[in-house]
Formats: C-alpha cells, sequence, structure tokens
C-alpha cells in the first residue's frame, strides 16, 4: 500500500513540475513576440526558458524514478543552463555593440 501512495506522489510531482515547465516556456513563447526589443526579449528567454527547460527534466526524473538516466537528465540541465547564459551573454553584447554603432552612424549623417 505505502509503494502505491509514494508512486501518486511522485505522478503528482511530475504533473506539477510539467506545468510549470510548459507555462515557462509558453510565457517565452508569447514574449518573443509581444517584447518590443532585442533586449526585453534576450531577457525574458536568457531567465525562463531554462526554468522551463529544466522543470520538465525534473519532471522526467521523477517519473522515470532513481537511476542511472538521472544523472544524464542532470548532466543535460547543466549543460543547458551554462549554455543559455553563455549565448545570451554574447547576444546581448552583440546587439549592444550593433545599436551602439549605429547610433555613431545616425549622429555623421546629421
Amino acid at each position: 500500500m505505502a509503494g502505491g501512495a509514494i508512486r501518486v506522489i511522485a505522478d503528482v510531482f511530475t504533473i506539477i513540475f510539467l506545468l510549470v515547465g510548459c507555462f515557462f516556456l509558453l510565457v517565452v513563447t508569447i514574449g518573443i513576440f509581444r517584447l518590443p526589443d532585442s533586449f526585453s526579449r534576450l531577457h525574458l528567454t536568457s531567465k525562463s526558458d531554462p526554468i522551463g527547460a529544466v522543470s520538465i527534466l525534473i519532471a522526467a526524473a521523477i517519473y522515470g524514478g532513481w537511476s542511472f538516466d538521472v544523472l544524464r537528465l542532470v548532466a543535460i540541465g547543466f549543460l543547458l543552463v551554462i549554455t543559455s547564459v553563455t549565448s545570451s551573454h554574447a547576444i546581448g553584447r552583440s546587439a549592444l555593440k550593433r545599436r551602439a554603432s549605429k547610433e555613431e552612424e545616425n549622429a555623421s549623417d546629421t
């Protein structure tokens, strides 16, 4: 009887983490189309995208049970978070330089 109750609790947590992950990914998708500039979009995607993806990975780990696959999911989550931060920084610097070069170009035209 105790094993069945634990499985139900694990399923509830799986559903909760899946819903949280889907919510954050939906917010990112809507935000990409709704936000006005690249810096706002970048801020949204750099924060919410890893939260959504890691939440879904946590749900997969809970659903699958404790095995060697959990280590793989942890590695995937770690790489996802690290690459998201790094790519967001690179995109932000590029957008900032592009904006600065356009402002200098506009200033020299007048």
